[in-house]
């Protein structure tokens, strides 16, 4: 795993709180062209959970988003999130795509932790 080096400008935003509501302004502060992907994902959960009569749907949608929110609010992590994804996605190297996805999971933990 590639060590990260530390944020010296702090996280853009603070943590919001784990709501539906909070998370969409965090999202609209962090990168308004995602609002639009946000209310649709929104939308489908709470279809879901109509449908299905649980709360499975909106619980997995508020932790995404507040995963997706961890990340973003500091540049380099966010940066460093979608390198590893390219990494992923795009690379012949089996060892290099291995070591990309241990990190996406570290940055995700560590973004969730914060």
């Amino acid at each position: 795993m590639t060590e990260r080096a530390a944020e010296p400008t702090g996280p853009r935003i603070p943590m919001p709180e784990k709501t539906p509501a909070a998370l969409r302004v965090a999202v609209g502060r962090l990168d308004p062209s995602v609002l639009a992907t946000f209310d649709q994902q929104w939308d489908e959960a709470m279809r879901q959970a109509r449908d299905e009569y649980t709360l499975t749907p909106s619980r997995a949608f508020v932790e995404h988003w507040w995963s997706w929110v961890g990340v973003a609010r500091y540049p380099q992590r966010l940066a460093r999130f979608r390198e590893c994804e390219r990494i992923v996605s795009e690379s012949d190297d089996r060892a290099a795509r291995r070591a990309a996805a241990s990190e996406l999971a570290s940055i995700l933990a560590e973004a969730v932790a914060a």
